[in-house]
């Protein structure tokens, strides 16, 4: 008979409680090291978690980590988890194991003890939703509108409870005046859950196989939900809205996917709704111009996911700007402040940054799209200039220029560097 493999494993040792924060401690053995940079993950909340039941507490830890232990094959092992979200975990896996069938999915979860846990409903309807404040969740708030909604950020990349960055601290800020405003309860997360496991060491050894990343093939998705569960819990929420990132018919796939996100359960009635997935990007910019434009009220959006502000020249601010051109929207509605001529602004940035702007994949996924609608809304749009440069410039041929002539200027420094390498 042929020798089992030994399993590598990975035991979480404690919880430690003080009022919103929460610890939790664990050990790997050997074979697992290499592949996380510290041995505690924490979750600061924005309000006293101590006296909900641990089987709900281990439920972050337990959604941030586990997909390490199928992609390794390794055990993790807790000592009670709540009953439900346990029996979600055998249909998460099987869901993910179909967005990778190329990746076996191994490993094993064991907890000592399985307890029941129950959301009891509120007498109205009440729904959290994840909110990062950009466009995906922008349209999923303008869609559940009529529901009582609780609006929960988590910011993962800050290494202690007490750390903070100027992008996080915009975010806080500019989604609890948002929540004021439109008179929403909100809550807002710090965590360090992206930073636990060694996203080198991970590329190295697991994402030539997997064709993906760690963050954006399994994680993001699978701790911004587990991370907001004891939110829901604490309130009597049963449904977890989850904005979409993909469309019907698109080819990429990532972490938060319909037939992931929709697979986890908890506390008997708790449930998940990945929003949007039937709607194109330009269908939710759309959405969003109409209802700025329905209201009069300015309406700003962030995309710029590490600025404390939209700095207008990204590839995705530029995407969003034109989309809502497209939309015959007016930009600074939306808080996109360009002074002076567009035209001129963006053909003089993008001239002098061809080589780091993301033009080949936005070119192909977004661009297409947005053209067709400025086609369609031609006579109403104001700024034609812009949008005739927009439509009429071949910026992956120009980009392609761009780039050689950057090899042959640079041909040695750049040959230096790749031997070293």
């Amino acid at each position: 008979m042929g020798r089992h493999k030994i399993k590598e494993n990975l035991i979480l040792q404690d919880i430690i409680l003080d009022r919103n924060t929460v610890r939790y401690k664990f050990s790997v053995s050997a074979g697992l090291r290499p592949y996380f940079t510290t041995d505690e993950m924490y979750v600061r909340y924005d309000r006293d978690v101590s006296h909900l039941p641990e089987s709900i507490l281990v439920i972050p830890f337990v959604g941030s980590i586990i997909a390490l232990t199928w992609l390794t094959d390794s055990i993790l092992w807790v000592k009670e988890i709540d009953d439900t979200f346990y029996h979600s975990i055998k249909e998460l896996k099987r869901a993910y194991q179909e967005l990778y069938p190329h990746y076996p999915l191994g490993g094993r979860f064991v907890a000592a003890y399985r307890k029941p846990n129950v959301v009891e409903n509120e007498e109205y309807s009440q729904s959290l939703l994840l909110f990062s404040g950009g466009i995906d969740a922008h349209t999923s708030y303008i869609r559940n509108i009529n529901k009582h909604l609780l609006l929960c950020n988590v910011q993962g990349w800050l290494h202690t409870p007490d750390a903070e960055s100027e992008a996080q601290k915009a975010d806080f800020r500019d989604i609890k005046y948002f929540a004021e405003i439109h008179s929403n309860e909100c809550s807002l997360i710090k965590s360090n859950f992206a930073l636990i496991v060694d996203a080198r060491y991970f590329a190295k050894h697991i994402s030539s196989r997997l064709h993906d990343s760690w963050w954006h093939g399994f994680q993001h998705s699978m701790a911004f939900i587990s991370i907001a569960i004891p939110i829901a819990y604490i309130h009597g929420i049963c449904e977890l809205l989850i904005a979409s990132s993909h469309s019907i018919g698109a080819k990429g796939i990532c972490a938060s996917y319909p037939t992931t996100d929709t697979e986890f359960r908890f506390a008997r009635n708790g449930y998940v709704t990945h929003d949007g997935f039937e709607l194109t990007r330009q269908d939710k910019v759309r959405l969003l111009v109409k209802h700025q434009q329905a209201t009069g009220k300015p309406y700003p959006i962030r995309v710029c996911s590490f600025n404390d502000h939209n700095c207008c020249v990204c590839s995705k601010c530029f995407r969003s700007i034109m989309g809502i051109i497209a939309e015959v929207g007016e930009i600074e509605k939306f808080g996109f402040d360009i002074p002076g001529n567009k035209k001129a602004f963006f053909e003089n940035y993008i001239k002098h940054h061809y080589i780091e702007f993301g033009i080949d994949r936005e070119a192909a996924l977004f661009w297409p799209e947005i053209r067709r609608r400025i086609r369609q809304n031609y006579e109403l749009i104001a700024d034609k200039e812009l949008v005739d440069w927009f439509c009429s410039t071949d910026f992956v041929k120009q980009r392609k220029k761009a780039v050689l002539k950057y090899r042959i200027t640079n041909f040695f420094p750049l040959l230096i560097k790749k031997l070293k390498s």
